[in-house]
This record gives C-alpha cells, sequence and structure tokens, in this order.
C-alpha cells in the first residue's frame, strides 16, 4: 500500500488524535476508518435520498449536498 501524506489543520489533528485516544486505536485506524465510512456512504445515498442514524429509539437525520 502506497504511504500517504495529508495536511490537516490543528483542529482536525486534535478531534482525530482525542477519538484515538478515547476508543484506544491509532489516529490511522480513526482516518481509515472515516475514509471507509464515507465510500460506503457516497455509494449509498444519491441526490434525494436520506440518511437515517438511528441511537436508541431517536433518529437524526443527516443532509448531503452535492
Amino acid at each position: 500500500m502506497p504511504k500517504v501524506t495529508v495536511d490537516l489543520s490543528e483542529e482536525d489533528l486534535k478531534a482525530i488524535l482525542a477519538q484515538a485516544k478515547a476508543r484506544g486505536v491509532s489516529a490511522n485506524t480513526i482516518i481509515q476508518e472515516a475514509v471507509t465510512t464515507q465510500k460506503v456512504i457516497s455509494e449509498n445515498v444519491g441526490e434525494n435520498d436520506d440518511l437515517l442514524i438511528k441511537k436508541g429509539d431517536r433518529f437524526q437525520k443527516v443532509v448531503f449536498k452535492k
């Protein structure tokens, strides 16, 4: 797998590191999961589709603009 270098804002880097620490995983794992999640969403959500996230008995609607 090729090496990839990414420039992140300090705010984004802090958020990634905080997530990694909270979950006990590496920052690389957080980035890989984010890319995978974006890929799944982009392949399955079209222009007129809604994405709902269920948490317990509550739903949150996520709207994507193209």
